[in-house]
């Protein structure tokens, strides 16, 4: 599939086959993301991997997202912002970290999706109880969790939003100039 079909196709899945995840694939997600753009050309986001049953349980329940704990595969984002504060100030924290880590879970969900598995991007997140369960040190930002695994096509609904038209969106050369 081209970039643009993987765009066009990604959804959010809530309900997978308990089909494991092969290794290689969450190495490559997670290679992907190492490519994605970063502000300052600083990749301050780091992963942790969540395959445990239990563990998966109890990141389900804190996010208050039931559903996703049937997810062969739980990759958990969180950036130190610290490492850009030093270039962008409070910005680097209130800004360029939810960036960054966002450009890494787009990478992620895209490789999924180009690679037949389903994601859910889960943002609703408790940072204490989830830095607690998982040992992530205070001055961390958890950013997100993603779900991964392959959709179960009779219990997932289609969660694909229909995007705004394109010429809804689009001004020419100012604002309120809107595009044809």
């Amino acid at each position: 599939m081209g970039v643009y079909e993987t765009i066009k196709s990604r959804k959010t899945i809530y309900s997978f086959l308990n089909k494991p995840v092969k290794e290689e694939t969450i190495i490559n997600m997670l290679d992907a993301a190492r490519f994605s753009p970063a502000a300052g050309g600083i990749h301050e986001y780091e992963f942790v991997v969540v395959m445990d049953k239990d563990n998966k349980k109890k990141l389900a329940q804190i996010c208050l997202t039931p559903n996703i704990d049937g997810a062969p595969v739980m990759i958990v984002i969180m950036c130190d912002p610290k490492k850009l504060i030093n270039l962008f100030g409070e910005e680097g924290e209130s800004v360029f970290c939810s960036a960054n880590a966002a450009m890494a879970i787009d990478n992620i969900m895209l490789y999924a999706t180009d690679n037949g598995l389903g994601t859910a991007w889960i943002s609703n997140i408790d940072q204490v109880a989830v830095k607690k369960l998982l040992d992530i040190p205070e001055n961390y930002i958890v950013r997100g969790i993603i779900a991964v695994g392959y959709p179960s096509e009779e219990k997932s609904k289609d969660y694909t939003i229909s995007p705004p038209r394109l010429k809804d969106m689009v001004h020419e050369e100012r604002f309120n100039n809107k595009a044809e």
